[in-house]
């Protein structure tokens, strides 16, 4: 539950909210306007997939560039959670822009099932475009949804390695989404967007940037090197050279082939710093923050998340890509101090989800936890005989943990019985903490128990299944990976938010919030008035005093 003013507690250190919002002295403070000069030109949104918010904490020290100067010229709000319980990049960042819960906003996962068309889709998915992604199963609209329907000349951008973080982060009316193409290492958009490639970008590919990695390998900086003993790695099963520094990128071919972009995606970090070259060129190919309207960029850097899978937050391989980060963060904001001026600009920092910790790591530190095993794998696929013992022959499933209302109605049975008796059997399952089932969802009871609510902001009736696994804290339920996430647990739900204000007044909120209060805060922010439907809130009131 959310809690109310009253029983918030705060710890601030901040200026006024007249200092932070670069106001004269002695006016009265208001909400920036977009018709006045001094209101933010450019709001920049920066999300770091699969950050923990504890590695602001952790790295803090080593941090020298990008992430010190936010830490420092920024209000950093240290209990920020995600309040959904399918903590994936999909889900995050509709989140993050919409103001809205999966619930709401039906990006319920990075892809569910359709019952229309029988299959699995992606949350981006869409086959009437090339590529094939469109934001059209997002169901909410976003900031820059917002800036768009106040101002038609707000331009709006997004871009990532990832296509569903920079779809989402972009919003349904964005002039265009760009993301990696993992087969020629160009940046990207679909015919939703854009039926030409603008002058800029094929200017911006004729010398490409990452192919300057090919030929090196990834080798760890000299401060990954004197920090290495206190960052444990679980032995996974690889080639030798995987388990170590350096890793090479791509295999032995003598030009960059496909699977050399692919590794700069899935395995480095110089995907981020990719990223950070095309934001400039983008910025000043568009002119964003270049007048009075207000633009939007969302920026979502995927290289923790694809190294983190592999490797684990406690890694070398984890610090090396937040360093590197940081570098590539210090470059891209004194270029946008340069270009535009740091009075005219809002950049907020920020994660789509957390990671667990890999098992050892945490059994080495005398922490209860466990990887799925064989029969964890076997007790959810007897599910369906252990059903026709009790309910007769048949396939219970259509598809996933969603019944065949079918067969049921066919046979006689309940929905309600066949839901009780497959949440007794799923319970008994070795790993699994609670069943949530789709009665107590959509009547509203899930809400009153402990962490129910993370599930209930998770379920959107068309497009959840009928029975929502919590797994025990801390149990990884992957084989095929080193770690991942997904939880409703704090170690995937609790993100960074670092907001700096125009000003650069620094400062720490220690009251609770979530990660749907980001779009709305920064949309107060800049003066706009956010749809009243919102799950979040305006949490300007955290920065101190407010005279309307």
């Amino acid at each position: 539950m959310r809690l109310g003013v009253a029983e918030r507690t705060l710890v601030l250190t901040l200026l006024p909210l007249c200092l932070l919002l670069s106001c004269s002295s002695g006016e009265s403070v208001r909400p920036a306007s977009k018709s006045v000069s001094d209101a933010p030109r450019l709001i920049i949104l920066l999300v770091v997939d699969q950050a923990r918010a504890d590695f602001f904490e952790r790295f803090r020290p080593l941090f020298k560039h990008g992430f010190k100067r936010l830490l420092e010229e920024g209000v950093l709000f240290t209990d920020t959670l995600h309040h959904h319980s399918d903590t994936k990049t999909a889900p995050g960042h509709a989140s993050l822009v919409t103001g809205k819960h999966p619930s709401h906003h039906g990006v319920i996962a990075n892809d569910w099932f359709d019952p229309a068309s029988g299959k699995t889709i992606d949350a981006v998915e869409d086959d009437r475009f090339d590529p094939e992604w469109s934001p059209h199963r997002l169901l909410a609209s976003t900031l820059g949804d917002w800036l768009k329907d106040t101002d038609p000349r707000s331009k709006v951008f997004g871009a990532s390695a990832k296509p569903r973080a920079a779809v989402l982060i972009s919003g349904r009316n964005a002039d265009a989404a760009y993301w990696y193409d993992r087969q020629n290492g160009h940046f990207v958009t679909s015919d939703y967007y854009q039926e030409v490639e603008p002058a800029w970008l094929i200017d911006f590919h004729r010398e490409l940037f990452v192919d300057r990695y090919f030929g090196q390998a990834w080798e760890p900086l000299p401060e990954v090197v004197s920090a290495d003993a206190v960052y444990e790695i679980e032995p996974v099963e690889r080639e030798p050279f995987e388990h170590r520094f350096p890793h090479p990128l791509g295999r032995a071919t003598v030009v960059p082939q496909e699977d050399f972009y692919e590794d700069l995606y899935d395995a480095s970090p110089f995907v981020d710093d990719y990223l950070g070259v095309f934001a400039k060129a983008l910025i000043r190919s568009e002119g964003l923050g270049r007048d009075a309207a207000t633009d939007f960029l969302g920026l979502s850097f995927s290289a923790a998340d694809n190294v983190g899978h592999d490797w684990g937050p406690n890694s070398p391989e984890l610090l090396d890509v937040m360093l590197r980060l940081d570098r590539t963060l210090g470059d891209l904001l004194a270029f946008v101090d340069e270009e535009i001026g740091r009075e005219h600009v809002v950049v907020a920092v920020t994660s789509d989800h957390g990671v667990n910790p890999l098992p050892a790591y945490l059994q080495r530190h005398g922490v209860d936890a466990r990887r799925l095993g064989v029969d964890d794998i076997l007790c959810f696929q007897r599910l369906e005989g252990e059903l026709e013992q009790r309910f007769g022959e048949g396939k219970w499933f259509a598809a996933d943990r969603r019944f065949d209302r079918e067969l049921a109605a066919a046979r006689g049975v309940a929905l309600a019985e066949l839901e009780a008796e497959t949440r007794r059997l799923l319970e008994g399952c070795p790993g699994v903490a609670r069943v949530w089932t789709r009665s107590e969802l959509e009547s509203g009871a899930a809400a009153q128990q402990p962490l129910g609510d993370f599930f209930t902001n998770s379920f959107h009736p068309e497009r959840s299944p009928d029975l929502m696994v919590q797994l025990e804290e801390h149990f990884l339920a992957w084989t095929s990976l080193a770690t991942t996430h997904g939880s409703v647990y704090r170690y995937d739900t609790h993100v960074p938010w670092l907001l700096r204000l125009p000003s650069g007044a620094g400062g720490v909120v220690t009251a609770p919030v979530f990660t749907v209060d980001v779009a709305p805060t920064l949309a107060r922010l800049v003066g706009l008035s956010p749809p009243d439907d919102l799950d979040g809130v305006d949490r300007t009131d955290l920065l101190g005093p407010i005279i309307d």
